[in-house]
């Protein structure tokens, strides 16, 4: 299912659901942020664990950043699958959820093919498409309620989510969604989405 973060500058992002994070989404995870001079920093490993994680955050965490950690559902363990993925080399985008969509490659994943046949086409001609209200609409419409999706534009230093009621609002972190780590380990957290991990399998207490 993954995970998506996103920390504006100035909020805390606790290396706990770091931590809990990466143990419930273990193919892949990184990292995207605003550089220097309109740069956008993209950073990724498809193997690794918390230390690794950390690694990639940690220059990053005074400033905004977004992080994405990866479940596998479609497509290899690799890094050509692993998120974010540049659109353009300003815009970056991550995904969480699944799309209905035709893969001509079944080493890549839904999200890979979204961004390659479908928004690098159209974003690399007209990046300034981002910014109208009706390509968001239009996105959150066809993908549904349950896909979330979060762009960043180094150009302007912009960052769009869609979907975002969809998400979670906590301690000025977005979350895309609330069960994906182990929320016991957070006050906030509600106690009837505790995630339960029984071996290799994932359920939810209720």
């Amino acid at each position: 299912m993954c995970l998506i973060i996103h920390k504006p500058a100035g909020v805390c992002l606790p290396e706990d659901l770091l931590a809990s994070a990466v143990e419930f989404n273990p193919h892949g995870f990184g990292l995207m942020a605003f550089g220097d001079g309109g740069r956008l920093v993209v950073k990724r490993r498809a193997r690794g664990g918390l230390r690794a994680l950390l690694d990639l955050y940690r220059p990053h965490a005074d400033g905004e950043c977004v992080v994405h950690l990866r479940y596998r559902t479609r497509g290899e363990i690799d890094l050509s699958n692993t998120q974010p993925l540049r659109v353009t080399p300003a815009i970056g985008l991550v995904h969480n959820g699944t799309i209905a969509l035709g893969r001509h490659s079944e080493a890549r994943s839904d999200t890979w093919h979204l961004v390659a046949d479908y928004l690098r086409p159209i974003l690399s001609r007209r990046p300034a498409l981002m910014y109208d209200p009706g390509f968001g609409d239009l996105l959150a419409a066809w993908a549904g309620p349950h896909n979330r999706f979060v762009l960043m534009d180094a150009r302007l230093g912009h960052t769009c989510i869609i979907n975002r009621e969809a998400g979670k609002e906590v301690n000025g972190l977005w979350l895309s969604n609330s069960r994906w780590f182990d929320g016991s380990r957070f006050p906030w957290y509600r106690r009837d989405e505790t995630p339960v991990v029984r071996g290799a399998e994932l359920s939810f207490a209720h």
